[in-house]
Formats: structure tokens, C-alpha cells, sequence
């Protein structure tokens, strides 16, 4: 799972309505008998249909599920399921997990003019488990949203503007349902782009008796036009299985603000990669051989890496660069000493417009695995992945991460 998306819909600005493009697909099992409400005693968990359609047509199931420490919501897709939990004590708690074992626990919370969150991450990479933790926090003058009912959690989690209050919702009439009557309330939201150009947010909800929504849609439309259409409809109310029960459990713990993992990152790295020896700290260098700043990083502040342990690992963002860095991986298994030289003279070419620069490399393809490459990246920057990264480790197993060339930053890390 990708922490910056979750990050975003937690924290998403308003023109962020589009984001329920991103809904995963999912094809739901068939639902149980629809259970009227208040048929069931102890917790409840609410199962509602999640359907997308307009310029692709998408569902999933999803769970609201109220507790004594605040609301929960899960969103299930084909492999992931994901449980958001809103705390009333204005604790943000995520928890994502999927069938191939990764694994993440986020806590969002509130400091003096900052927004922070610890975070554990488990997954497997080239067939090595690794275990991250972090914390960090982000200046905000503004405090983390809380949600009290159905609607809001849904608006909150998929990063939608909306009714922020029950007054602004608009009583429309009535709908007969299959758990009985239901109140209409309507409510319509614009929301600005660019000058000229808003988007238009028809939000409709259907409240039963008791209090329980049954349906919830919103419209989004551009010029009149309607592009999208999100709608929640209520499948099932049962009592929280011991299995939910014990993951609700695990969410209301906060996870405590530690950074860690270093080790793990290192270890993974030296699998897949280039490894040479020297002393701690030790330094992760992902590159790409048509990265204009990974070729000045070498050209120009090579040396702050020397007598460090140092592992390259093969970040490619660029397809055409995979043969160069096959061909890369067989001078390292054929001369380990001769890589970081050539190098250099291979990114001093590449900058000088030298279209033949890797001509100096060997001939012979070696495997590398790209694809692990990645997804350690990946999983250490989000959607922020870029080259050149550089993972400088402790031998404590703290680590810290420079995204982009910025050899001032490198510089202060490897000094510890």
C-alpha cells in the first residue's frame, strides 16, 4: 500500500474532490439478508456497498462500525483492507494490511502549530522481511478533522468537502427502502479549481428511523456535466465478528513515535544491489544512469561517500536506462573496484551529451532486480520516490532519508 495516498485522503484540500476516481476495485462476495435495525445486540458493523461510476465503473465493500474509543471505517478491495479509526480524542489511527503480508500502522496527532505521525511498517522484498518505524511531524496551524457519524467519515476518508454540520443539510423528501422509510437530505457543494471553472458536489443521504443512513451518493459534475457518481448503499447491519473485534483492538492502540528499521533497509539493499565495504554510517544510494542529478551527485560530491559502507541500488526511472544498468552489474561481478570510477566517467559523458557515454561499459547483460529496486524505494518514500535517494544508515538501525540531490544534507547525515 502506498502511505502518501492514505496521507492525502486523510489530509486532502478541498480540490481533492476528484479523488474518488481512486476507489480500488473490488467484486464483493454475495451479502447476507438485509437485518433491519436494531435486530442485533453489542457492537454493531454496518456494511455498505461502495459503487463509482461515470468514467469507470468501480466497488467495494466497506464497514462503519461505532465504538467507545470513536468511529471506525474499512474499505476492502481484492487484496488490501484497510480500517481507519477516528478517535475521540482527536487521534487519527490507520491500519492497512494486505493478503501478500504488508503491512502499516499510522498515528496522526495533534502538537503545537504541527500535525505528526508515527508510523510501522511491515513488507516483504526480495524475499526479506522488513520492519520500518518513523515519526515525524509537519508544521500546520490547523488541527486534524474529526468525524462523529457515517457521512463524515466517508467525506473524510475519500477527501471530499461537503456538509460539515447536520444544519446544512436540506430535508427533500421522503424514500421507501428495503429497511424501511427514509428522510432525504440534500445538500449541494461548489468547489473552486481556477478562476473561472468550479466543480459542483450534489451530495444526497437517506436516514432511517433510527438514525441509520442507509444510502449516501454524491455527484460530482463540471459545467452541468455530471463526470462522477460515488454511492454507499447499506448491505448488511450484523454484530463485529471476534476477528474485526480483535483488529478494532490493535487500532486503538496508538503507535509510539520510535524510527528504526535501518538495518533491515540495509540488508534488503546489500541483497539487490552493489555493495562495498567500509565504515558507519552507511549510505543507500538509489541511481538511474540517465539521471542528470544522480550523474552531478557522482561528478562533483563523490567523495562524501568515501570510506563509507556503501550499497547502489538500481532505482530505474527511465525503461531506456535498464540495458546500462545490466551491463553496470557485470563489471561489479566481474571488477567490484572498477564500478564507482567508471561511473564517474560514464555520468561525465552523460552530462558532456555524449550520446555513446555507456560505451565503456561491458557488452554483457547481467540480471538486476529493477523491480525490488522499486519497491524498497517505494516503500521508504511514497509517491516521493526520485532519484538520486540516499538512505544513510546508523548502526543503531536509525536511518534517515534525502530525497533528490541535496549533497549538503548527505554531508550532515554521514557525520551522524
Amino acid at each position: 500500500m502506498n502511505k502518501n495516498v492514505i496521507i492525502g485522503a486523510i489530509l486532502a484540500a478541498a480540490v481533492v474532490a476528484v479523488a474518488v476516481i481512486a476507489l480500488v476495485t473490488y467484486k464483493p462476495p454475495q451479502s447476507p439478508q438485509l437485518t433491519p435495525p436494531g435486530a442485533q445486540s453489542g457492537g454493531k458493523l454496518y456494511v455498505y456497498l461502495a459503487q463509482l461510476t461515470g468514467g469507470q465503473s468501480v466497488q467495494m465493500l466497506t464497514y462503519y462500525i461505532p465504538t467507545s474509543d470513536g468511529v471506525v471505517y474499512a474499505q476492502l478491495s481484492n487484496n488490501t483492507i484497510t480500517y481507519f479509526l477516528l478517535k475521540n480524542d482527536g487521534i487519527i489511527n490507520i491500519l492497512s494490511q494486505s493478503q501478500g503480508g504488508s503491512y502499516q500502522k499510522l498515528t496522526y496527532y495533534n502538537k503545537l502549530m504541527e500535525i505528526c505521525v508515527n508510523s510501522t511498517t511491515r513488507a516483504v522484498i526480495a524475499g526479506e522481511s522488513i520492519t520500518l518505524s518513523n515519526s515525524q511531524c509537519t508544521p500546520s496551524t490547523s488541527p486534524l478533522p474529526t468525524a462523529k457519524n457515517f457521512d463524515e467519515l466517508v467525506l473524510l476518508v475519500q477527501g471530499l468537502p461537503g456538509p460539515t454540520s447536520p444544519s446544512q443539510w436540506k430535508q427533500s423528501g421522503v424514500a421507501q427502502t428495503p429497511m424501511g422509510q427514509a428522510t432525504i437530505y440534500t445538500n449541494t457543494t461548489d468547489v473552486p479549481i481556477m478562476p473561472g471553472l468550479s466543480a459542483t458536489l450534489d451530495y444526497e443521504k437517506q436516514v432511517l428511523g433510527d438514525g441509520t443512513i442507509y444510502a449516501l451518493k454524491v455527484r460530482l459534475s463540471y459545467g452541468g456535466q455530471v463526470v462522477a457518481t460515488l454511492t454507499y448503499t447499506l448491505k448488511n447491519i450484523t454484530a463485529v465478528p471476534n476477528d474485526v473485534r480483535n483488529i478494532i483492538n490493535e487500532l486503538s492502540k496508538n503507535v509510539v513515535a520510535t524510527r528504526g528499521g535501518g538495518l533491515d533497509i540495509l540488508k534488503v539493499a546489500e541483497k539487490i544491489g552493489m555493495k562495498f565495504d567500509g565504515n558507519w554510517p552507511a549510505a543507500v544510494v538509489f541511481f538511474d544512469l540517465q539521471c542528470p542529478y544522480c550523474a552531478q551527485l557522482f561528478k562533483y560530491n563523490y567523495t562524501l561517500f568515501e570510506g563509507h559502507k556503501v550499497v547502489l541500488v538500481d532505482l530505474i526511472a527511465h525503461p531506456d536506462a535498464t540495458t546500462a544498468h545490466q551491463r553496470l552489474r557485470c563489471l561489479y561481478q566481474q571488477d567490484p573496484n572498477k564500478v564507482i570510477p567508471t561511473l564517474r566517467i560514464l555520468y561525465d559523458r552523460f552530462l558532456a551529451g555524449d550520446p555513446n557515454y555507456t560505451s565503456i561499459l561491458p557488452e554483457k547483460q547481467c540480471d538486476i532486480d529493477a523491480n525490488a529496486g522499486m519497491q524498497l524505494a517505494t516503500l521508504l518514500a511514497g509517491q516521493n520516490v526520485g532519484t538520486p535517494m540516499v538512505v544513510v544508515v546508523y548502526p543503531n538501525g536509525t536511518y534517515t532519508l534525502i530525497v533528490g540531490y541535496d549533497p549538503a544534507s548527505i554531508a550532515r547525515s554521514l557525520k551522524g
